[in-house]
């Protein structure tokens, strides 16, 4: 209770130690003759939880402050403290004042009666709580308890504003789980979720009490780290949160291979707000996501010609497919045992208008991201569809062509039908034509992909699996899928004689394949030895630069010749 005058302080004394008896509550005043001495009680420690402060009576006519100056004084030193405003004077318009500026309610010191202050009192500490309450909520992603987006730019902004004050570094880490999707589709989104809450927790655990955690979206989290010496002891923080949390292996009864990508950007080196520091920090992890699983880099200025790269090239693509920018080039794949020719994978292409060749890792992506890659996997089946015509016109001996087909395309229920219209629309016989999926399409909209596979099947489409055990294979899926080959990925087949374990592993997807009726297909061969060891495995067939790098059409003929084509 902040009142100078000792007789008004004795009144309210007696009502508030009536009314707490009649109502069989404990109750503890502590008083203050002026605000500043209020404040200097405020601040004091508490020896216990009994002995904290609950609620402040504040007289506005104090000797050493101004009406509401006072009220605005006492919420800054206390904001978590509801507010009763106690004055000698009858005052709507002060008394409206008082409650904008945050007082919980407003008495006048001659009606102070034992019942109506307890139930002043008891109204203003719920109405705080439910205040408080409201604000967490707004404040707090509701999964996992961390703040969300609008919080943590909040957050930021007061750190930089800190910051430059204290002339000390403040640091914004983004980070995310690499192929979070792929746990969501493949376990389901309980564990997904429940995965999400390990990882709050672990971070609320572990990480320094001045810095600030929130969830930004999805499988996006972001750490703000402020009172730095250095750049150095941000890389210090991103590498202990993304060693701890891949230590986090098993959600409930399932096992899981965690992987984190995070990027730094740093204040005042790197952006002056909360805005562009978050968005430098996006950029930075984006390079570590592209680099290794489990990276972690800072932003730097390259980043952001790179991003604006991306954007004039997403631009740039849809011109590109209307004027035939991409195009193909084909790579044989040959018998293990004949190397004879058996099949031709034909791979996107892209050329744009200033000359320069784009990379697939690179395009293919983007088309994913810019919505394109519809029309362009589209643009790409007919020209593979017209050169088989021409060859078939022309006489020529053929094999079936393989078209790798985007997650995008096969979980859109009308891809089938459009594929078999575009082979129709060429005649050309549909067992010239294969298609390649990976396992990240399957779980993706596994009961489409499904249907999709099941509809060209029949109709006579080869149904390939790409980059074999690289992905989170299902074993029961894989079984109910309508395929025909598996394809080993070229990771594999690099570490064959180098790597513990990995001629174990093509031996297993081999007999895999077997058991369930799958030829396979290994990629990446680039030395006699490994093509041999492939074929004593078993391995049906080989592609990879020790046969031929993937070529343009009118360059084919003289490989073809020279490896033997077969019907």
């Amino acid at each position: 209770m902040i009142d100078d005058n000792p007789g008004d302080r004795r009144l309210a004394e007696i009502a508030l130690r009536r009314g707490a008896g009649d109502a069989q509550m404990g109750i503890g005043i502590i008083s203050a003759v002026s605000l500043a001495d209020g404040l200097n009680r405020l601040g004091q420690p508490r020896t216990s939880p009994e002995a904290a402060v609950d609620i402040v009576l504040l007289d506005l006519g104090l000797p050493d402050t101004n009406g509401l100056d006072g009220l605005r004084e006492v919420r800054r030193a206390a904001p978590d403290l509801p507010i009763i405003v106690l004055t000698g004077l009858p005052d709507v318009v002060v008394a409206t004042d008082a409650l904008k500026n945050g007082a919980g309610d407003f008495l006048e010191k001659d009606e102070l009666k034992p019942g109506p202050l307890l139930r002043s009192i008891r109204y203003a500490i719920e109405r705080k709580k439910s205040e408080a309450e409201l604000l967490r909520l707004a404040q707090t992603d509701p999964l996992t308890g961390l703040l969300n987006r609008r919080a943590f730019f909040e957050r930021t902004e007061d750190a930089l504003a800190q910051a430059l004050r204290s002339g000390l570094a403040c640091a914004v880490i983004a980070f995310d789980l690499d192929r979070f999707k792929e746990v969501n589709d493949l376990f389901g989104h309980k564990l997904g979720d429940d995965l999400l809450v390990a990882i709050a927790t672990t971070l609320r655990r572990n990480l320094r009490t001045t810095d600030s955690c929130g969830r930004l979206g999805g499988d996006e989290f972001a750490i703000l780290a402020p009172n730095l010496k250095s750049a150095n002891d941000a890389m210090e923080i991103a590498e202990k949160v993304v060693a701890m949390l891949a230590s986090i292996t098993e959600i409930g009864d399932v096992r899981v291979d965690l992987q984190i990508s995070a990027g730094i950007s740093v204040f005042p080196m790197d952006e002056s707000d909360a805005e562009g520091l978050l968005s430098h920090a996006d950029m930075a992890m984006y390079k570590s996501k592209v680099s290794k699983r489990g990276a972690v880099n800072f932003f730097d200025a390259n980043m952001d010609a790179a991003v604006k790269e991306r954007r004039a090239l997403k631009r740039r693509m849809r011109d590109a497919i209307e004027k035939n920018g991409f195009y193909l080039h084909y790579q044989p794949i040959v018998d293990a045992r004949t190397r004879s020719v058996i099949g031709i994978e034909a791979l996107a292409r892209w050329r744009d208008a200033e000359d320069k060749v784009i990379p697939p890792d690179l395009f293919i992506p983007l088309a994913e991201e810019s919505g394109v890659i519809t029309p362009l996997g589209s643009r790409l089946l007919a020209e593979a569809c017209g050169w088989l015509k021409q060859l078939g016109d022309e006489k020529k001996l053929t094999v079936p062509v393989s078209l790798n087909i985007s997650p995008i395309e096969c979980r859109d229920p009308g891809f089938g039908l459009r594929l078999i219209s575009s082979i129709e629309r060429f005649q050309v016989p549909p067992n010239l034509i294969n298609i390649e999926i990976t396992e990240s399409t399957i779980i993706q909209n596994i009961q489409v992909t499904r249907e999709n596979l099941k509809l060209l099947k029949h109709y006579g489409v080869g149904v390939h699996m790409d980059d074999f055990g690289t992905g989170y294979s299902s074993l029961s899926v894989l079984r109910d899928l309508p395929l025909d080959a598996l394809k080993i990925d070229k990771s594999f087949v690099a570490d064959i004689g180098k790597v513990n374990g990995s001629e174990a592993i093509v031996q297993a997807i081999v007999e895999l394949a077997k058991k369930l009726g799958f030829s396979t297909i290994a990629e990446g061969v680039e030395t006699a030895e490994q093509g041999e060891f492939l074929r004593d495995v078993g391995v049906n067939a080989l592609q990879g630069f020790y046969f031929s790098r993937p070529v343009p059409a009118d360059q084919l003929s003289g490989i073809l010749d020279r490896l033997h084509l077969v019907a």
